[in-house]
């Protein structure tokens, strides 16, 4: 486990969710780690579901900031973002994924970050049972996998220290929100 501050949340209770959130991912991690091996899997999917809305949030936060917090604004976005950000309206994760890989928000990242957010996405959409797209693999029990898991953590990760040390809030908007307690193991230390 390790912890990330949450300097960068815009909207309070969005962030009093998002860690509220994360509890619950840090609860299922104790709860898979309590398992006998050949059950673990069995957390796989409200874990990975849960972080897939973590990413939104925090991408629905970051734009609830670029467009309404006109006076602190986000120094580390360029003017022509921040209005041509503010013409659109993104409000679904598919957008804020597509709005962030346009403005490269999470540079230098390459293009595989944003195919891993839409993968994460779609991913997500399966909480939906019945599969109604036919994704594949039809079997929850092969497309919730170690592998998959690992996917949500390295996004996860990626975007929650991309956030707190890109685009931090000014000192006097910080400390509203508790610092994220990550319940996995380092994906990017020393960044």
């Amino acid at each position: 486990m390790f912890v990330i501050p949450a300097n960068f949340i815009g909207n309070f209770k969005i962030g009093d969710n998002i860690v509220f959130n994360m509890n619950i991912v840090s609860a299922l991690y104790q709860s898979k780690n309590s398992l006998e091996p050949d059950e673990r899997n069995l957390l796989v999917k409200p874990i990975v579901t849960t972080l897939a809305s973590i990413c939104e949030a925090i991408l629905y936060d970051f734009n609830f900031r670029i467009n309404r917090h006109t006076i602190e604004g986000i120094p580390s976005l360029s003017d022509r973002v921040i209005s041509a950000i503010r013409t659109k309206e993104y409000d679904e994760f598919e957008q804020l994924i597509a709005c962030s890989k346009k403005h490269d928000f999470f540079e230098p990242t390459s293009a595989a970050f944003y195919d891993d957010l839409h993968k994460m996405r779609k991913i997500r959409n399966r909480i939906h049972i019945q599969n109604k797209k036919h994704d594949t693999p039809p079997d929850e029990h092969d497309l919730f996998s170690d592998a998959i898991l690992r996917l949500a953590e390295r996004c996860t990760e990626k975007i929650i220290r991309v956030m707190a040390n890109k685009y931090p809030r000014s000192k006097t908007a910080r400390g509203y929100v508790a610092d994220l307690h990550i319940p996995w193991s380092e994906h990017f230390p020393g960044t």
